[in-house]
């Protein structure tokens, strides 16, 4: 798969998600408007149209036309993107590594643990026990998450972080979408630079 490749299914993800997933006005976007009423408002109720709480795991993972269906399931009750995340991965890694994923990608929620003492978000920390930075979890401003959860599927993000054996099945040049910032993030939005 080459970089521009990648950088096109990139594109057209981030391209959908800010288009499909970011629309919460329902006088501009019909399709979340039905219902019963929320929060005192007895006109307007939002249904989930998007479930994309860890980027690149339903892409890397989720056969295509399965997104329209998964998107609206509860994230604690879809058996499409678990099971294909252990098949997806038993095609070129090992079952540690297989069941392991699973186990850290699944559910697409982001789990932070609010009893930490800790002013810093990690992503995947709450799942890895703090082995990405810090046991709260979420994700920090700076967190490079598709390198992250590419890291973790292609790489051997997961046994240098200690969870599981190296299994020396690598995909080096999948490990990475090769898009930065230069991290000198401000306080007004948006937050961050434009990439590099």
């Amino acid at each position: 798969m080459t970089i521009r490749y990648k950088l096109s299914l990139l594109a057209l993800a981030l391209a959908g998600a800010a288009i499909g997933g970011c629309a919460s006005n329902s006088a501009l976007n019909p399709a979340l408007r039905a219902g019963p009423s929320i929060a005192g408002d007895s006109k307007t109720v939002y249904k989930q149209i998007e479930l994309l709480s860890r980027p690149a795991v339903k892409e890397a993972f989720e056969l295509f036309r399965d997104h329209k269906k998964t998107n609206v399931l509860e994230p604690y009750s879809d058996p499409v993107l678990r099971s294909q995340i252990k098949a997806f991965t038993l095609n070129f890694r090992s079952m540690k590594n297989a069941d392991t994923l699973q186990a850290v990608l699944y559910p697409n929620v982001m789990k932070v643990d609010l009893s930490q003492n800790t002013t810093k978000a990690a992503y995947l920390g709450y799942e890895t026990g703090g082995a990405t930075g810090s046991k709260y979890g979420g994700r920090a401003l700076a967190d490079d998450i598709i390198d992250i959860s590419l890291g973790a599927i292609f790489g051997n993000t997961l046994s240098a972080l200690g969870l599981i054996p190296d299994d020396h099945k690598e995909a080096p040049c999948l490990t990475t979408d090769n898009v930065a910032y230069d991290k000198s993030n401000t306080d007004r939005f948006p937050y961050i630079q434009a990439p590099l």
